[in-house]
């Protein structure tokens, strides 16, 4: 099995690269946690059952 190739990333240098790429893997934009936390919930809900109200 081949590992994919490493993706591209902007920069000039190694160490920029590295930095830019470590951005792009730590920074999570606020959309997509917020779909996160809905998909999680929905799961959650449908594993107990709804509970009547």
């Amino acid at each position: 099995m081949k590992p994919e190739p490493a993706p591209k990333v902007p920069g000039t240098t190694e160490a920029e690269r590295m930095s830019n790429a470590l951005r792009m893997v730590l920074t999570v934009s606020k959309g997509d946690l917020l779909k996160e936390e809905a998909r999680q919930k929905r799961t959650r809900e449908k594993k107990r059952g709804k509970k009547p109200t």
